[in-house]
């Protein structure tokens, strides 16, 4: 009998066990909303045309500087916007920007979702310069902004600057950073749904020295890889290239150096073992000896660094230059290309890439790009995508864009990333504690 009720109670404390696991398995239940969050495109400055391409015209848009804050269907697949800043719903689709001075210069950037920091190596803010450095606040709340410059000197006391909910603030670069012929930017908010853009513009008087849209870069990391630098000058020049470095924290580093081409990999002169001082922005004229159209440049150091090469280009007796940025490593996503057809360039030591390339007629084919260290692949015309399928490991890459204006560079990076958040659940005891 007293075996029988000690059963009995094992039981029934075994049972209570059971049921109270799972009713609070059951009341933990997390559900998910998982989404692309809307990315923010460049404001179109006074002088300045702006076309952003879309691959659907069911693509949503706002723009900065109104009250309103509702969306609406573009209702095509190339927006041109003629001032303010434009947001976009666009989903796993990175638009593309293409900002043109007519006949002077052209340049590009994707669009991108909002931002923890930002760096910009590139630029100048010496008599020469007219570039501008826009901050976007997409955000419906007044946003606090820390700006950081780096020069030739060193850090810069940082500045903070306020930007009201749903707008923009546009900033010379030579207000920043007086006199400085080499510059390079962090962008740090303190809140709001922050994006910046950098703008380097330069002029002598009233001749005009080119332009570009300079891209931003991660974070600072040990290995920088720079996927396509091109040879566009008309004859060999020994600052056709310039190399620029920032090392940000409190050590120097020590860099290697390799360049990729359709010729071949080797080191540039001057380069490798080189020791660059840190906290200052160093810059190294790069002597490169190939015939080829294109190169990569990757670098290797001790350190965390920040790079970029500064390209001059010549046509049609005009002169112009481009920045190429460092990219991150290449990973699936789809990239519109309405209106521009790019020039894809990819470096890695065994590239492998399975792309989709969707036509203006909604037509698709795949394309497969396979090669050692070195590849490109021209989009074909009347082209509204490309989808990046299948992507190698330590595979980077970057798309040049060219028209008569000028020419543009932008790395293969998505602009927005799904994001997970969690949904409330509803719990009755909220109403009657």
């Amino acid at each position: 009998m007293k075996i029988q009720r000690t059963f009995r109670l094992s039981l029934f404390v075994a049972a209570a066990l059971f049921l109270g696991n799972v009713l609070n398995a059951t009341v933990s239940t997390s559900r998910f909303n998982e989404s692309y969050p809307a990315v923010v495109c460049p404001p179109s400055l006074s002088g300045l045309s702006t076309a952003i391409s879309l691959s659907s015209p069911k693509t949503t848009v706002r723009k900065t500087g109104t009250s309103s804050i509702q969306a609406r269907e573009i209702g095509i697949r190339r927006f041109s916007v003629a001032s303010e800043s434009a947001i976009i719903g666009s989903g796993v689709v990175t638009p593309v920007v293409w900002q043109v001075r007519t006949g002077t210069w052209a340049g590009a950037v994707p669009c991108s979702g909002p931002i923890t920091s930002q760096w910009f190596v590139g630029a100048a803010a010496d008599v020469t310069s007219k570039g501008s450095l826009s901050i976007v606040n997409s955000g419906l709340g007044k946003a606090l902004v820390d700006v950081i410059v780096y020069n030739e000197t060193g850090e810069q006391a940082p500045r903070t600057i306020a930007i009201r909910a749903n707008a923009y603030t546009n900033i010379a670069l030579s207000l920043l950073a007086p006199g400085s012929r080499a510059i390079a930017i962090k962008v740090v908010p303190r809140s709001g749904r922050i994006n910046a853009f950098l703008l380097d513009e330069r002029g002598r008087g009233l001749q005009a020295l080119g332009g570009d849209l300079v891209n931003s870069t991660s974070e600072p990391t040990q290995q920088v890889q720079i996927p396509a630098i091109p040879q566009l000058t008309a004859s060999r020049d020994s600052a056709a290239h310039i190399l620029r470095l920032l090392v940000p924290g409190e050590v120097d580093a020590r860099i290697t150096a390799e360049i990729r081409s359709t010729d071949g990999t080797f080191s540039p002169v001057g380069i490798d073992g080189k020791v660059i001082a840190h906290g200052r922005v160093i810059e190294i004229p790069l002597d490169i000896n190939t015939d080829a159209p294109l190169f990569a440049l990757v670098l290797a150091s001790d350190q965390p660094i920040l790079g970029s090469v500064f390209s001059k280009t010549l046509s049609q007796g005009k002169r112009d230059f481009i920045w190429s940025t460092s990219a991150q490593m290449l990973k699936p996503f789809t990239l519109a290309t309405t209106g521009l057809s790019p020039q894809l360039v990819f470096t890695g030591k065994q590239i492998k890439i399975e792309l989709e390339i969707t036509s203006m007629a909604g037509k698709s084919k795949k394309v497969t790009i396979q090669a050692s260290d070195f590849a490109t692949y021209q989009v074909p015309d009347s082209t509204r995508s490309v989808t990046f399928k299948k992507v190698s490991q330590e595979t980077a890459g970057a798309a040049l864009i060219t028209s008569k204006s000028g020419y543009g560079y932008i790395p293969l990076t998505p602009g927005s990333e799904l994001t997970k958040s969690s949904i409330p659940a509803s719990n009755i005891r909220v109403l009657n504690p």
